[in-house]
């Protein structure tokens, strides 16, 4: 692969062979054409005025060839027209008295020469418009791809790990450990020897001749991955994979993940490589992380919301308890005769009450996470689409998929946190529901419906559907499943409630569960 990218552009900006320019090119091109029209004045004249009687006019294809490279289809036609005169000329001019039959027949041989070279300069010439339309169409496609490529020499790391095969090294990868110094070397004498522009763009360098020219000028001292691209190439791997950082013409790390193949049959002078710019996926990968965290504080607040109807009955009870201790001990006081041991039995208790009003208490601190609910306008299928980005990786990992109908574009008030939780739970119980089953095709579909003031989320599963036990689906602690807490859904209707909307689950006529969230629109 040469000048790919250089190449693409045609016309005035495509370097030649051997550092030419077009300009010389077309001086070349002239001083052919002047050698060509003397060789062809030298053979006229020869055949013409001398008493040569052989075929002298068949020279005149020494005058096609010359002129001829590199021609289009009217030149050299031109050119042969012009010898076949030339020679025609020659044949009156020596033999219009009285033609003799050799004669004629070297006038024959000499234009069919001229005729089969024409044909043979024609034929090569069409080849070359072909074959330069591929490199054109190689180029661009090669310049045009989102993908960065660029072309490296590995000839000299062949040679050093050949040269230390030859001194009786045998564990290579123990030996490049020991001497990290020959892996810098060898890293700097790698070339790099072709780019396409997108490489030039994600290496903030204008042009091909600003480029950095060898391996090491963008790869940092840190880098452990040459290491192994060493070991690739004593082994001739098929596929060669790596992610690393290169730096940019600013000093600025770029993420990447390179690829090239070094098979037996790969010329090492010219490999090239496919560099992935991963920057947007690591950004992502952190914001995904960074999201997780704070979903697991709004589940564990949302958590705490489901479960105030029981800690309020925990409470209760020893109020009430108090209650009656306190009416006790006064009645125990009240008598004539005060009873003392009643009394202080009486105080006990209340005293036992209060401190399992204390242990609840210090309970629902140790379990409230203080997050607050923050409602704002929102996008829902954009929130959709980010929850399903989350979602990813646990689907893939239980070999599960999600077909998404068209979101459109409804707009809700909501607090964007708690409705990816709510989604997520939905999807995790459906997940968990297909799982359980057995369910050998995990297959979920979502859809956005919009009626009137309000906007429906339907997310249905193939799993076994909702279990006839579960009357009540949305009751706090209401499960099925072993060790289960039966918050889920419980928390999914409490958020949903917050945002003045509506959630039911049925079984699906065809099969599996079907979950319906209902939320008013934000022009509602």
């Amino acid at each position: 692969m040469s000048d790919f990218g250089e190449r693409a552009r045609g016309g005035g900006s495509v370097a030649l062979p051997g550092g030419r320019w077009p300009g010389a090119a077309l001086d070349g091109a002239r001083l052919r054409a002047l050698a060509a029209s003397l060789l062809a004045l030298g053979i006229f004249w020869v055949d013409s005025f001398t008493s040569f009687h052989s075929a002298i006019a068949t020279l005149y294809v020494l005058v096609l060839l010359l002129a001829g490279a590199g021609l289009e289809r009217r030149p050299l036609i031109g050119w042969a027209l012009a010898c076949a005169a030339l020679t025609l000329t020659s044949f009156l001019v020596v033999h219009r008295a009285a033609p003799a039959t050799e004669a004629a027949l070297r006038l024959l041989v000499s234009l069919a020469a001229n005729a089969v070279t024409t044909a043979l300069l024609l034929h090569r010439a069409a080849l070359d418009a072909r074959m330069a339309r591929e490199e054109r169409r190689y180029a661009t496609m090669t310049d045009t791809l989102a993908i960065a490529i660029w072309e490296h020499d590995f000839r000299p790391v062949a040679e050093a790990v050949a040269a230390l095969r030859a001194q009786g090294v045998t564990d290579l990868a123990a030996h490049l450990r020991a001497h990290p110094a020959l892996v810098a070397e060898l890293r700097r004498q790698v070339r790099i020897t072709d780019v396409n522009r997108t490489a030039l763009d994600m290496m903030g360098v204008p042009s091909k001749a600003a480029f950095f020219r060898r391996l090491g000028d963008f790869l940092p001292e840190t880098d452990a991955s040459f290491a192994d691209c060493i070991l690739a190439i004593d082994e001739r791997r098929p596929m060669f994979q790596a992610e690393t950082q290169v730096l940019a013409a600013d000093g600025s790390p770029i993420d990447i993940i390179v690829a090239f193949g070094l098979a037996p049959d790969t010329c090492l002078a010219h490999v090239p490589g496919s560099i992935l710019d991963i920057r947007e996926r690591k950004r992502l990968e952190t914001t995904v992380e960074r999201t997780r965290i704070e979903l697991e504080r709004v589940q564990r607040t949302a958590a705490i919301g489901a479960m105030s109807a029981s800690i309020a009955h925990e409470i209760n009870q020893p109020i009430s308890a108090v209650q009656s201790y306190a009416d006790s001990a006064a009645r125990w006081l009240a008598r004539p005769e005060p009873d003392l041991d009643e009394v202080r039995l009486s105080l006990a208790g209340l005293n036992l009450a209060v401190a399992n009003i204390h242990a609840v208490i210090r309970r629902v601190r140790s379990l409230v996470g203080g997050a607050q609910g923050e409602m704002q306008p929102l996008a829902l299928g954009t929130l959709v689409t980010d929850t399903l980005a989350i979602a990813a990786r646990d689907l893939d990992a239980h070999g599960a998929r999600i077909q998404v109908a068209p979101l459109g574009a409804p707009q809700v008030i909501g607090d964007p946190i708690l409705l990816k939780h709510l989604l997520l739970n939905l999807i995790t119980n459906a997940l968990q529901a297909m799982e359980a089953a057995g369910v050998p095709d995990k297959r979920m579909e979502l859809a956005l419906e919009t009626r009137a003031d309000r906007v429906r989320l339907l997310l249905r599963d193939h799993g076994p559907g909702l279990d006839p036990a579960m009357a009540r689906p949305f009751e706090t602690f209401a499960t099925t499943k072993p060790g289960g807490m039966g918050l889920g859904l419980a928390i999914c209707r409490s958020i949903v409630e917050l945002h003045d909307g509506r959630i039911a689950i049925a079984n699906h006529p065809d099969g599996g569960a079907l979950a319906t969230i209902e939320l008013p629109l934000a022009a509602a």
